[in-house]
């Protein structure tokens, strides 16, 4: 089986309630056949170049390639 895949950044933005984002996109990419195979944390830098927290996340999803018309 041959796979397609694709990735995704997303941001964080800080509320209230905390470091929020929006994925709510997440569940039309999964109705068009793209599950997450995995997640990296997006990490900024201070001014000294030294990590000090997650910004973010980096989506990687995957998904069966369709077959073109005419082949097996």
């Amino acid at each position: 089986m041959k796979w397609e895949y694709k990735d995704r950044m997303v941001m964080f933005q800080e509320t209230p309630e905390g470091l929020t984002s929006d994925i709510s996109w997440l569940n039309e990419e999964g109705d068009d056949g793209w599950e997450v195979v995995g997640t990296v944390p997006l990490i900024a830098p201070n001014r000294d170049g030294i990590a000090y927290g997650t910004v973010g996340t980096h989506i990687l999803m995957k998904r069966p390639k369709k077959a073109k018309a005419g082949k097996k």
